[in-house]
This record gives structure tokens, C-alpha cells and sequence, in this order.
């Protein structure tokens, strides 16, 4: 059995794997050890399996398996705006677990490029402009007829 591409969008990876949900359960319990994700726990949302645990940095991670047919979708998000290393490293150890993949080490070091806030800069210069900048165009000084 083979699983379909890997895809990333809008902060959250998928893959669909050839198997049902309960072959590919403890591959991602698994994963998620190796990824160094603690707190792990599953829950049960209308018909969808989803692990919820913490990253090494403590940011949230949330694993989603959707039954299709005899086949499972699996979506990872890690953190508020994504992670695709994490993502991809994530759904790569599912597939070294599943056999669909060839074995490999578990990385010392994980990979992650935590996605960036799109509502404020990581300068603190800029952010102080762009409130200042929202705050004068609110505030008028004279009044308006």
C-alpha cells in the first residue's frame, strides 16, 4: 500500500494513506514520540480521531484522521500559522512507521520554521509605527463636521 502527496495550505499539511484509521493509529502515536510531541491525548469529534499535544517549544500540535472509505486522511497543524517542516516530518515518520517509507533515524535536531504572525512584525520598531499609525488614523485632533 502507498499513501497520496504530501500537500500544505494555509498552515496545515495532509496525506492520505491507504489504510483505515485504526491500522494507522499507532503509527501516529508513534511519530508523535519521535517528534518529541508530549501531552498527548486523543479525542473523538464527529467522526474524526484528533491528537492533541505539545511540541518540544511548546506550541500546540493537533494530528486529524478522516475515515475515507477503507483509506484515512490525515491533517497535521502545528501551532496558531503552521509549520511545514514540523508538518512534513510529522506525516514522513507516519509513512517510515506505516513500512511506506524507508527506515530512518529519528533527527536530533527536529526540523521547524514556525510561521510567522501575519498581524504584527517581529520588529518591534515597526510594530510601534504600524499601532501608531492605526491609532492617528482613529484619532483626529480638530473637529469634523
Amino acid at each position: 500500500m502507498t499513501s497520496t502527496a504530501f500537500s500544505y495550505s494555509a498552515g496545515r499539511a495532509s496525506q492520505d494513506f491507504l489504510y483505515p484509521p485504526s491500522a494507522i493509529q499507532s503509527a501516529i502515536t508513534g511519530a508523535l514520540d519521535d517528534l518529541r510531541v508530549h501531552s498527548v491525548h486523543l479525542t473523538n469529534d464527529a467522526g474524526l480521531l484528533v491528537y492533541h499535544g505539545s511540541t518540544a517549544d511548546d506550541r500546540r500540535i493537533s494530528v486529524t484522521i478522516r475515515p475515507l472509505q477503507a483509506n484515512s486522511r490525515v491533517a497535521v497543524r502545528v501551532g496558531w500559522f503552521g509549520d511545514e517542516p514540523l508538518s512534513k516530518a510529522v506525516l514522513d515518520r507516519i509513512g517510515i512507521r506505516l513500512g511506506e517509507l524507508p527506515a530512518e533515524a529519528v533527527p536530533v535536531e527536529i526540523p521547524s520554521e514556525p510561521g510567522s504572525n501575519p498581524f504584527f512584525a517581529k520588529d518591534p520598531e515597526t510594530e510601534t509605527q504600524i499601532l501608531k499609525e492605526q491609532a492617528d488614523s482613529l484619532y483626529r485632533d480638530t473637529p469634523v463636521p
